[in-house]
Formats: C-alpha cells, sequence, structure tokens
C-alpha cells in the first residue's frame, strides 16, 4: 500500500509541477543529460538484474515449500501469494522499461515543445522511481528467504550431520 500511495503522490508533484512549471522539468540540466539513453541502459540493467533475481527466488520457494512445507495449506499459500506478488513487480519493471523507451521516442519526435518534454521527463522519472520501489519489494522478499531458510534449516546441514 505505501508503494501505491507512494506513486500517487509523486505523479501528482509530477503533474502539478509539468501544469505550473513546466520548465522546471523540460530545462533541468540533470534530466536533460539523463532521460535519454542514459536512462534505457540503466532500466535494462536494473531489468535483466531483478529478473534474474525473480528468477532465482522463485526457484528457492518451490524447493523450501517441496521440503519443508508440504502438509501446510497456510504456508503454500503464502508462498503462492509471496511468488505472485513477485511476478507483478517483476512485470512492473518490464513494462516500465517498454513505457520509458516509448516515452523517450516521443521526446525526441518533439524536442522543442516543452509541455512534452516536461510530460516525458516526469514519466521518466515516475517509472524510475517505480523500478525502486519494486526493488525495494524484490530484495526485502530476498532479505526473508535468508532468514527463512535458516529458521527452518537446510537440507544440506541435516545430510552433513548424518555423514558424521
Amino acid at each position: 500500500m505505501v508503494k501505491v500511495i507512494s506513486l500517487i503522490a509523486l505523479a501528482t508533484v509530477i503533474a502539478v509541477t509539468v501544469i505550473c512549471k513546466p520548465e522546471w522539468l523540460a530545462e533541468n540540466a540533470f534530466l536533460v543529460g539523463f532521460a535519454n539513453h542514459e536512462v534505457l541502459a540503466l532500466m535494462a540493467v536494473i531489468l535483466t538484474v531483478t529478473l534474474a533475481s525473480v528468477a532465482n527466488i522463485h526457484m528457492t520457494l518451490n524447493r523450501i515449500v517441496a521440503r519443508r512445507f508440504n502438509n501446510n495449506v497456510k504456508l503454500k499459500t503464502a508462498a503462492a501469494d509471496v511468488k505472485g506478488e513477485l511476478k507483478d513487480n517483476a512485470w512492473y519493471i518490464f513494462w516500465g522499461f517498454t513505457l520509458t523507451i516509448a516515452v523517450l521516442l516521443v521526446k525526441g519526435l518533439n524536442a522543442e515543445d516543452t509541455l512534452i518534454v516536461a510530460i516525458s521527463n516526469g514519466i521518466v522519472v515516475w517509472t524510475l522511481f517505480l523500478f525502486i520501489l519494486c526493488m525495494h519489494d524484490i530484495y526485502k522478499v530476498v532479505f526473508g528467504i535468508a532468514d527463512l531458510e535458516m529458521a527452518v534449516g537446510s537440507d544440506d546441514d541435516d545430510s552433513s550431520n548424518l555423514q558424521s
């Protein structure tokens, strides 16, 4: 819920800025140099790393569920909910990347129009904020899984005890 409220708040600030002072977004020296191929490179790295992380998290959750939660429907449902949230975050990042490409293409075609440049830069900033919030959610799950594995133990520890 915090993520949604934060995204709405930022969208409101950006919309008000575009309406009242579009030059703040259109002529901002940092955004002029960043809201182009540079932001696409950053987002491509984020997309790649995040999708790989989500795949690893899914496999780890599947392993934990198969080894430890076989008879516990409540825990299996909780794991499925976590995997659903992870998928949602991965799709948000994918579609955010796609949106950024489209926005930058439109911006490039209308580089002389201050309002379109301001809107484009605002969308890029908002999308980057979305990426940050999605990565935060995903890495909270990573640390939670590490804690969960420590709490329930691992099969590697069990097998090493048997060999001793």
